[in-house]
């Protein structure tokens, strides 16, 4: 089961399980598996969960025993909490979740918009696409597949105000802010592999369920297809190429994962890898490719679980095996993988081995959700500046940090002022890194705003 199934599964469950209890805020099952949620945490756990049916009074704790009741903390001895704020911009509109940089432009997505652009430099909104019509604010969300030579790939309802609407996959000219084409996905999986841009062409979703289909950029024109049995796979473009990484997608299958190459030109398969029983995509370091095999079931959604965590070198196959007490997931970054623990610290792995580098307590604000006090807000996925060699996060409140990505040690605090919000439990902020600053998206608003760290460590 792939992250994509994992979200569909996990949000059947909840809007079964909500209308018994009517305290429940409405649209609880959407938010809780919208892209802002932190992946990592399913990627190794959630198909066991999935699969288990999902026992809901601890899913989604993990964000509860990270918070403080004293808010964030206050910089420490060393610690700079110097900034330049360049610029924050309200984006119009209900429920963002999805933002990538592109040459000059920040560019987002959400329930009212397939996309807006968003100038780098001042903020301003230079160009918007609305949505079709909506059903409420339950539009399927998730990632952004990015940008490339003037052209945005962004999502939009194939059947706009449809209960069942589905999901195109759409490529807009950014200049001439037209729609080039759009391309019909399986179901409205809209995640971080259901379209993907390597050297050629875009690999998406096909109308098909087990099958992908390679499309010319500037056309959406079929280049080639592939279809599978008996399998879930993940699809991501390393090195420009176009990777499956497939897992069994019952116990009737055969028990192997497997990793195969497409040939970008062609389409052709081979296989690099295939390792016994399922396993789980975690990301890639450099020319190796990560995957992960859990050991049981966790109490609740985001607890460590023991397991193997599987390094497959892409160029030669060799494939080696490490034993780890948690499985890494999160950010991969100059090998090491940036995650969290069940209590909300940052946790550094070694993407070599797996072995604990450093721990730290992120020292954020994360607010408990007063409707279910057993959830809460989260955390970004960590942002890495390689040149300061520093891992950014932030909190839905607004309170930046920056850790020394070698030693977990806290170099700088920030805050950006925000506008008081609800709390939405299992909602992080969206963090990315641009010019040595931070992009970052927190519900509707966006901003940009520069760290000065200590000169020691700049």
């Amino acid at each position: 089961m792939n992250t994509d199934q994992l979200d569909r599964a996990i949000r059947d469950v909840l809007h079964s399980w909500t209308p018994e209890n009517p305290g429940v805020p409405e649209g609880v099952a959407d938010r809780i598996v919208r892209r802002r949620r932190r992946r990592s945490l399913v990627r190794g756990t959630g198909a066991a969960l999935a699969l288990a049916g999902i026992a809901f009074g601890g899913v989604l704790a993990a964000g509860a025993g990270g918070s403080s009741d004293d808010g964030p903390r206050p910089p420490a001895a060393g610690v700079s909490e110097d900034s330049d704020l360049l610029w924050r911009t309200t984006l119009p509109g209900t429920s963002w979740d999805a933002c990538t940089i592109g040459p000059g432009a920040v560019y987002c997505r959400g329930a009212s918009y397939d996309g807006i652009g968003v100038d780098v430099r001042n903020g301003k909104i230079t160009w918007q696409r609305e949505a079709g019509k909506a059903d409420g604010d339950r539009t399927p969300a998730g990632s952004l597949p990015g940008v490339r030579d003037g052209v945005l790939y962004t999502y939009a309802d194939h059947s706009p105000g449809a209960s069942m609407a589905g999901t195109d996959l759409v490529a807009v000219d950014v200049d001439a802010r037209r729609e080039l084409w759009r391309h019909k996905l399986a179901d409205d999986s809209r995640g971080r592999s259901s379209a993907v841009l390597f050297d050629g062409g875009v690999l998406a979703n096909s109308p098909t369920f087990k099958s992908v289909v390679a499309l010319d950029d500037g056309t959406g024109r079929a280049l080639w297809s592939y279809t599978w049995k008996q399998a879930d796979c993940d699809r991501a473009a390393i090195g420009g190429v176009p990777y499956l990484m497939c897992s069994p997608d019952s116990e009737k299958a055969p028990q192997r994962s497997t990793v195969v190459r497409l040939d970008p030109d062609t389409g052709a398969p081979r296989t690099v890898a295939s390792v016994e029983g399922p396993t789980a995509y975690l990301g890639t370091d450099g020319k190796a490719l990560l995957l992960g095999a859990t050991d049981g079931e966790p109490k609740r959604l985001g607890e460590p679980v023991p397991g193997t965590l599987i390094r497959v070198d892409l160029g030669s196959g060799k494939v080696s095996r490490h034993r780890v007490d948690a499985l890494p997931g999160g950010a991969v970054a100059d090998g090491i993988v940036l995650g969290f623990d069940g209590n909300d610290r940052a946790v550094a792995r070694s993407a070599e081995d797996g072995r604990r580098l450093w721990s730290h307590d992120l020292g954020l604000e994360l607010r408990p959700d007063a409707h279910m006090p057993d959830m809460a807000e989260l955390p970004s996925e960590a942002a890495v500046d390689l040149a300061s060699r520093t891992a950014y996060y932030a909190d839905p409140s607004g309170n930046l940090v920056g850790l020394d990505l070698d030693s977990g040690e806290v170099r700088w605090r920030g805050r950006v002022e925000l506008p008081e919000t609800p709390v939405e439990s299992g909602i992080a902020p969206e963090l990315m890194v641009y010019e040595h600053g931070l992009v970052g998206q927190v519900g509707g608003e966006l901003f940009r705003i520069r760290p000065v760290l200590p000169e020691s460590v700049s």
